[in-house]
C-alpha cells in the first residue's frame, strides 16, 4: 500500500486538493496527519497561515483553560492546521472538530484525515475524496463497506459552483479487487431498515396516553412492523408451495381401509418420542435419580401405547402399504420443512406488538404496570414506579428506575452518585473488563458496595428478560467510575486523565450523556416518593459537578 503522506503528495501534485482522507480507525488519522508532517509537507502559504491563526484563536478564546488545552495536545493540533492537515473523529472535543469543519469550508485546511463519522450531517464537501480501504472494523470483525456507505463517503467529491468534477479514489491495498469497488459505484438503489424496537420506557409513556390495545395497533403500523411483513410475504409463498405439495402427497397415499393421514401423524409423533424426546431427557438435570428414572420410564410407555397403536391401526391391513409409505414419507417431510417455515413467518408478522407485550409482562411482574382490563379487553395503569420509568430515558432505563426504588443509591454524596450511574451510560470502544482501576473508598466502601447492589439488580433484571424471551440487555461498565469521581471531585482534565487510554472527546460524551441521566433523576423528583427530598437534590448537585469545564462547552457530542 502506498504511504499516506506520498498519496497526498501526488494529490498536491495533480492539483485534486482540498481533499478528505478516509481511514477507518481514529489513530490512524491520527498517524496520518504526524507522517504528513515527519515528511516534510506543507500545503498552506503565509497569508492562509495567519488567516488560520486568527480563526482558531477566535474560537477557542474563552471556551477552554490553558490547562485543558495543553491536557488535549492543543499545540501540536495548532501546528498540524497551520500546516494544511488535520485529523477529524469521535476522539477529539467538539470545539476541535468545530474548527476543523470551518477551516476546511474556507479552504485553509487541504486534507482532513477522517473516520466515516464525518460523511453523517456535515457540510464539508471536497475536490477529492480518498477512501484507503474497502472494509472497516464494526466493533466485532471487518466488514466490507456497503453501495450505501461507499456512496456516502464518496458523493463528497466534488465542490457545487466550483468543481466541474469530484475525484473519489480508493487507495491500492492487499485484497483490493477493482471490480468490488466498481460495484459499489454503480448501485444507486438502496435498501431502508428500521432499526425501531419497543423498550420498557417506550411501553409505559404509550400506555400513559393511550390504552393497551391502541398501543399495540400503533405498534402494529409502525415501519418496523411493516418491514418484517414484507420480509414475510416470500415466507407466505413457500408456504403455499409446501400446502400444495401436502395436498397432493394426500391424495396419492389416500387408502380405503382407514385414515392414512392419522396414521402418518401417529408415526411421526412415534419418532419425535425415540428419537429427540429421548436424547432430551439425557441432558435434562432432575433433582434426583429416581426423578430422573420415572420419566424415562413414562417416555418407555407413551412409546410403547404409540407401537401399539401403529400396530392396530387399519391401514397397516392395506395390500398397497409400501406404496402409500413412500408418498407419506415426503409428505411427512413438507409437514416438517411447513412447520418450520410458519414459524418462521410467525416470529415476523405482528413481532413488534408482541416484544411489546413481553415487556409490559415484566413491568407488570416488577410492580411498574397493574393490569386494569377483563377477560375480553386488556389494559394496563402506570403505578407510581411506573410514572417514575416514564421520565427516564437511557438504554438501561429499567435498570435505573428498578435501582432507585431498591435504595442503591441511597447514602451516596453528589460525586459518588456520579460515579455509580456513570455504569449505566459509558460504553467503552474496547472491552474494559467493566472494572475501574480503584474504587473511590476502597473496597469496602460506599461506591464500591452500591456498585455491587447495581451489579445484582441488573442480573436479576437480565435473568427476568430472559424468562420472558428479550433479549439481554447491555452489561453495566464501570470502566470510568474513579475518572468520574475525579472529574465531580473538581479535579483537572489532564488529572483525570493522566494514565487512561481514554480521548478528550469520548469523556466529554460520555460526561454529557450522564449529565442528562442525572438531570432526569433531579426532575423525577415528584415520582421518587420518599427519595424525593434527598435522592433528587444530590443528582441535581451531581449533575453540577460533572457538567462542568470542557463538558459544559455549547458544542454537541
Amino acid at each position: 500500500m502506498p504511504r499516506r503522506w506520498a498519496v497526498v503528495d501526488e494529490l498536491n501534485f495533480l492539483d485534486m486538493l482540498p481533499g478528505i482522507f478516509f481511514i477507518f480507525s481514529r489513530n490512524g488519522c491520527d498517524q496520518a496527519v504526524e507522517q504528513c508532517i515527519n515528511a516534510g509537507l506543507e500545503l498552506t502559504t503565509d497569508d492562509e497561515v495567519r488567516r488560520i491563526r486568527r480563526i482558531v484563536d477566535e474560537m477557542v478564546d474563552g471556551q477552554l483553560s490553558q490547562e485543558d488545552l495543553k491536557a488535549l495536545h492543543f499545540s501540536q493540533f495548532r501546528f498540524a492546521l497551520e500546516e494544511g492537515f488535520a485529523p477529524h473523529h469521535a476522539g477529539m472535543v467538539a470545539l476541535f472538530r468545530q474548527i476543523v469543519e470551518r477551516l476546511f469550508e474556507e479552504g485553509l485546511v487541504k486534507v482532513v484525515f477522517a473516520t466515516e463519522t464525518l460523511a453523517l450531517g456535515i457540510n464539508m464537501p471536497a475536490r477529492c475524496v480518498v477512501v484507503e480501504k474497502l472494509e472497516k472494523f464494526d466493533g466485532t470483525g471487518h466488514v466490507g463497506l456497503t453501495p450505501g456507505e461507499f456512496t456516502q463517503l464518496t458523493g463528497r467529491a466534488g465542490r457545487r459552483g466550483i468543481d466541474t468534477i469530484g475525484h473519489a479514489l480508493v487507495v491500492d491495498h492487499r485484497g483490493f479487487i477493482p471490480a468490488t469497488a466498481a460495484a459499489l459505484s454503480s448501485k444507486r438503489v438502496y435498501p431502508l431498515h428500521s432499526s425501531f424496537r419497543p423498550t420498557f420506557n417506550m411501553a409505559v409513556n404509550l400506555l400513559n396516553s393511550s390504552d393497551y390495545e391502541t398501543a399495540r395497533i400503533t405498534l402494529d403500523h409502525s415501519f418496523a412492523q411493516w418491514e418484517a411483513n414484507e420480509s414475510a410475504w416470500q415466507l407466505e409463498n413457500q408456504m403455499d408451495t409446501l400446502h400444495k405439495a401436502i395436498e397432493g402427497y394426500e391424495q396419492a397415499f389416500a387408502c380405503d381401509f382407514g385414515d392414512f393421514t392419522e396414521f402418518m401423524r401417529l408415526r411421526m409423533r412415534l419418532s419425535e418420542l425415540e428419537k429427540n424426546e429421548r436424547r432430551r431427557l439425557k441432558h435434562e438435570v432432575f433433582r434426583t435419580q429416581k426423578a430422573r428414572s420415572q420419566a424415562f420410564k413414562d417416555l418407555d410407555r407413551r412409546i410403547a401405547e404409540l407401537r401399539a397403536e401403529d400396530r392396530d391401526h387399519p391401514c397397516r391391513k392395506c395390500p398397497d402399504l409400501q406404496q402409500h409409505l413412500k408418498w407419506g414419507h415426503r409428505w411427512a417431510r413438507e409437514m416438517r420443512d411447513l412447520e418450520r417455515v410458519r414459524h418462521r413467518y410467525d416470529s415476523r408478522t405482528g413481532s413488534v406488538a408482541r416484544r411489546f407485550d413481553r415487556i409490559c409482562d415484566v413491568l407488570e411482574k416488577l410492580g411498574y404496570l397493574e393490569f386494569a382490563g377483563t377477560d375480553e379487553h386488556a389494559d394496563y395503569r402506570l403505578t407510581e414506579h411506573g410514572q417514575l420509568l416514564r421520565h427516564l430515558y437511557s438504554e438501561l432505563d429499567l435498570v435505573l428506575a428498578q435501582a432507585i426504588d431498591e435504595g442503591v443509591f441511597d447514602g451516596l454524596d453528589a460525586p459518588g452518585l456520579a460515579s455509580v450511574v456513570a455504569s449505566l451510560v459509558y460504553e467503552p470502544r474496547r472491552g474494559s473488563g467493566g472494572e475501574p482501576r480503584r474504587y473511590p473508598g476502597g473496597l469496602q466502601g460506599d461506591i464500591a458496595v452500591c456498585s455491587a447492589h447495581l451489579k445484582g439488580v441488573h442480573a436479576s433484571i437480565a435473568m427476568l428478560c430472559e424468562d420472558y424471551a428479550l433479549e439481554e440487555s447491555r452489561q453495566l461498565d464501570f470502566g470510568l467510575t474513579d475518572i468520574v469521581y475525579d472529574w465531580a471531585q473538581g479535579k483537572s482534565l489532564s488529572q483525570v486523565l493522566h494514565g487512561t487510554d481514554l480521548t478528550g472527546g469520548d469523556f466529554v460524551r460520555n460526561c454529557k450523556r450522564l449529565a442528562d441521566v442525572l438531570q432526569q433523576i433531579a426532575v423525577a423528583a415528584p415520582y421518587l416518593g420518599k427519595r424525593a427530598d434527598t435522592l433528587a437534590p444530590i443528582a441535581k448537585r451531581a449533575c453540577a459537578l460533572v457538567n462542568r469545564g470542557i463538558v459544559a462547552y455549547s458544542g454537541v457530542d
